[in-house]
């Protein structure tokens, strides 16, 4: 046995002479973590935190090192450093011989003079420092001005972690998979408040520091380091409780005190929300308090973290004067998404990242089914789905889209994780899912899922086998099939299929095959180490159908299965007992499932003649916006023509539905980009009064809806479409609200212009308007203290068609001494791309001052690299597009850990090109064959 040990020890000290691995070592793990950190806020022109960590180490396989992580930036100091075996009665010292950093795993690794022996335990002591940077990870400071004097700047602390910035704080196991339990101090002044994941036990005086205290939080359940969380700051709270149980849990939304009034409705619905999630999933939220923070800056909407879930301002406050409907339901949708994965990501957390979508796609989808609960009139459970999927029916049909699961490695791979892909066509797989296995099977299959991994970690595979097993105990699915035969093609595999329906009127039959769908087939060209392009794709597909005559769009289980054979080969599927040639069929009820549909000429006459008709809400409205975004779709990439797609598309004049109209501005947003640039935009935009005329005039145009009759977001899309296209009545009204408010004596006290119209009249207002227009919105950005109107406003403001203003703005909001953001600064970009005026100024800008961003966005390079992204949307002639493939060949090294995202770029505009050069005649052709009154 001795020589078994000793081999095992030899083996594993060779082993790591030459470990060049992402991953930890397996050799050891962390049992618990007794962290203290010091946070000097006091000297704004010095802000740092000193600490120290004791970690309980166990040992799984005997090793003479240690390796944990360290970040670039997180000094460690030597002297402080030590490692004991932990006896019964005292501790050994065990020397550690070298230290080692790598750079590029950010390991820290000691080397000890010793065997390490699973028999025994151990307990590494490091101290530690840094600055706390403004980068918006790690161990951060915020910034804001103090309410009572304005020219004062106060600071805060708060973390970010998620993915991989643990480490940038303090020495850590810095992967999931290595949970371990936690007990936090902090010390700061005792001028302010301390926040961490679990409730506070005492504030204990710091001898060798006057005015300064010890926070003594209680230890943590076990969990992941991406989930530890700590503040200092001197905000309010607002406390508030869940429901009367047993027992209820502390909820303290805390802010600025000059906003803590905003913060009622999230106090109101946080525990309500949570409440729902206990009942869902049959298992109570474990921790007894919840804290919810208002961040000045951050870089995301909001973060999962256990206990004490971080929010941008704009995410979670909320102001009845100032906010619209919009900006409560985005802040009931953030709550619901952070809450929801406290159950989905921090009981049970996926073992690595390559199934960050579990977290990312659960907590999506259910966060629809909480604010449908909450407030059943925003019809959320469908609008969020529809919203979900017209997105990823759009993204997953580029060559450079990836699958849900992917291999990553790197940080720099791990963030590019967090996408559309992970977080909506995880959600879309979620439904579709629920939908074939059943309510029941699926509520019996997750309670079973989140019992039996609570606290450890899961993959995918741990899934399919919880729903399996509840989908088979009732027989919800054929026991021929089960969960992972089908979910592993739909997130093994990137994109989606088109489905082709070839209908036999004669026989009554219908022939269902399967591709995989692309919008373009213009590939670029593959580096060495890059997979060529999977064309001969598989998915098992549940096929829901109705016709005419049955026009049953409740029931979307399937009534079939499209299949693969065993060499994952497609086969097709046969339909029986159809209609004659007088009724149409529609598949995919509800867009139960993420593909496309493509049917023959005659269904889509009939679909379209059904549409026409003064019974055509038969159709179920998801259905009716999926028949727009597929016709539109598929004619934008060839494969039906645009005479059909714009004959469908005229239905919309009897159309009162949101989703519809949603669906169709969408697809028409790329064709108006391009038409603006063309001889035949006139010819166009007399196309789209005459579609928007019916509709504008229905929802009352741009008159205050003081009874709430009509949909807020249906409203604002059409008139923000009307405006932006010239209709005259709606820049009119537009215009004559901005003046109202903008003679006002006070107006930062009172504001006229309706609260769900703001965004449509600031901008037609600074489009239309002057210097001083422009002025008087930026003095009103200003004054705001409502984080949903600043964001309003800064967005507004990129309306302007002032070339000079354009150019002022752009270097206002990437200086560093702007009061503007960091965090605003993308979306702003994004807004000034998206003016026909800015697109050319943005983009010159980007191009003849990237060094000036990449220091900005340092050391955030995917951030940079889409702006890009959001260039290559108007790019749609040869010389632009020669233009930006130089560009980024020119820096294809500084922005590497965004390979995805800029070949999606290139995809972007070589598919603009091409529809330019090869459908833009036909669409304009079947314009000009068209009558309107």
């Amino acid at each position: 046995m001795r020589k078994l040990i000793l081999f095992s020890v030899f083996f594993a000290t060779l082993c790591y002479a030459s470990y060049d691995f992402y991953r930890l070592p397996r050799s050891v793990k962390p049992q618990h973590y007794n962290l203290r950190i010091l946070t000097h806020l006091e000297d704004t022109s010095r802000l740092f935190f000193t600490g120290d960590v004791k970690i309980q180490i166990h040992v799984l396989q005997a090793t003479s090192n240690i390796t944990l992580h360290v970040g670039s930036r997180l000094n460690i100091a030597e002297n402080g450093t030590w490692l004991q075996s932990v006896g019964r009665k005292c501790n050994k010292d065990i020397k550690i011989t070298r230290v080692e950093r790598n750079s590029k795993y950010d390991f820290y690794i000691l080397q000890l003079d010793t065997q390490l022996y699973p028999t025994q335990r151990y307990l590494l002591r490091l101290q530690f420092w840094s600055r706390l940077g403004r980068t918006m990870s790690g161990y951060y400071a915020s910034s804001y001005r103090d309410e009572c004097n304005s020219s004062q700047i106060k600071f805060m602390s708060v973390t970010q972690f998620e993915p991989t910035d643990a480490r940038a704080a303090f020495p850590c196991f810095d992967e999931p998979s290595f949970k371990a339990t936690f007990n936090i101090s902090l010390g700061h002044s005792a001028q302010y408040n301390a926040l961490s994941n679990m409730p506070l036990i005492e504030r204990i005086p710091i001898c060798e520091r006057r005015n300064w205290v010890w926070s003594i939080f209680r230890q943590t359940e076990i969990m992941s380091t991406y989930l530890v969380a700590y503040s200092v700051n001197d905000f309010e709270g607002l406390a508030s409780y869940s429901a009367p149980y047993e027992r209820s849990v502390k909820f303290t939304t805390w802010a600025r005190a000059s906003v803590i009034e905003q913060c009622k409705y999230a106090a109101e619905i946080g525990p309500r929300i949570l409440d729902y999630y206990e009942q869902l999933f049959d298992i109570r939220y474990p921790l007894p308090k919840m804290d919810q923070l208002a961040v000045p800056d951050f870089s995301a909407g909001a973060m999962e973290n256990w206990g004490l879930i971080t929010y941008r301002e704009a995410s979670l406050l909320y102001a009845e004067e100032a906010s619209s409907l919009t900006d409560k339901q985005h802040v009931t949708n953030i709550i619901a998404h952070e809450l929801a994965h406290q159950w989905f990501g921090n009981l049970v957390t996926m073992e690595w990242w390559n199934d960050l979508w579990l977290n990312e796609g659960f907590a999506t989808y259910v966060a629809t089914l909480g604010m449908d609960r909450m407030c059943s009139k925003w019809h959320a459970y469908e609008e969020e789905s529809l919203d979900n999927i017209l997105a990823i029916l759009n993204t997953d049909s580029f060559c450079s889209t990836r699958p849900i699961h992917l291999p990553v490695s790197l940080g720099g791979q791990i963030a590019e994780l967090f996408d559309a892909i992970t977080y909506r066509k995880g959600a879309v797989i979620i439904r579709m899912m629920h939908i074939f296995i059943g309510d029941k099977a699926f509520h019996s299959g997750l309670n079973r899922y989140l019992e039996k991994h609570s606290y450890i970690n899961a993959k995918q595979e741990d899934l399919w086998l919880a729903l399996t097993e509840a989908s088979h105990q009732i027989n919800s699915i054929p026991q021929d099939l089960d969960v992972q035969t089908v979910m592993d093609r739909w997130t093994l595999q990137p994109g989606i299929p088109l489905i082709t329906v070839q209908r036999h009127y004669v026989r009554k039959t219908a022939t269902v095959t399967q591709q995989r769908y692309l919008m373009y087939d213009g590939r670029i060209p593959l580096k060495k180490d890059q997979q060529p392009l999977e064309v001969d794709s598989c998915w098992f597909i549940p096929i829901s159908y109705t016709t005419d005559s049955q026009s049953n769009f409740i029931s979307a289980e399937p009534r079939a299965w499209l299949r693969c054979n065993e060499e994952h080969e497609t086969l097709p599927l046969e339909l029986q007992e159809l209609p004659g040639d007088d009724e149409w069929l529609i598949l995919n009820l509800q867009l139960s499932t993420p593909y496309r549909v493509n049917y023959d000429t005659k269904n889509w006459e009939l679909i379209i003649k059904g549409l026409q008709c003064s019974v055509f809400k038969r159709i179920h409205v998801m259905n009716r916006a999926q028949l727009i975004d597929d016709s539109l779709t598929l004619a934008w990439s060839g494969h039906l023509s645009y005479t059909l797609a714009l004959e469908l598309l005229g239905y919309l004049k009897h159309e009162h539905e949101f989703m519809p109209w949603r669906a169709a501005l969408d697809q028409l947003t790329a064709i108006d980009r391009i038409m603006r640039q063309t001889s035949e935009f006139e010819e166009f935009q007399h196309f789209m009064h005459h579609l928007l005329d019916p509709i504008y005039n229905h929802l009352e145009g741009m008159l205050e809806d003081l009874d709430d009759r009509h949909h807020v977001a249906h409203k604002t899309l059409i008139t923000r479409w009307a405006c932006r296209l010239c209709q005259p009545d709606c820049v009119k009204r537009a215009l004559k609200y901005y003046h109202r408010w903008f003679i006002l004596n006070d107006p930062d006290e009172s504001n006229p212009v309706p609260r769900n119209l703001r965004s449509v009249i600031y901008c037609t207002a600074v489009r239309h308007g002057d210097a001083d227009d422009w002025n008087f919105l930026w003095q009103r950005y200003r004054n705001s203290t409502v984080a949903s109107e600043k964001r309003l406003i800064l967005l507004s403001l990129s309306c302007t068609h002032d070339v000079g203003q354009i150019e002022r703005y752009l270097r206002l909001i990437f200086n560093d001494k702007s009061i503007i953001r960091k965090q605003d600064a993308s979306q702003i970009f994004a807004a000034i791309v998206r003016n026909d005026v800015g697109t050319h100024i943005a983009k010159d800008f980007l191009m003849h001052k990237f060094e000036l961003l990449q220091k900005f966005y340092e050391p955030n390079r995917r951030e940079l690299a889409s702006l890009l992204v959001q260039i290559a949307h108007h790019v749609n002639c040869a010389e632009d597009y020669q233009e930006l493939r130089i560009f980024i060949d020119a820096h294809k090294e500084l922005l590497e850990c965004s390979v995805r995202s800029l070949r999606r770029a290139l995809e972007q505009a070589q598919m603009n090109l091409r529809w330019r050069q090869q459908r833009l005649s036909e669409f304009t052709n079947n314009l000009a064959m068209r009558y309107y009154d």
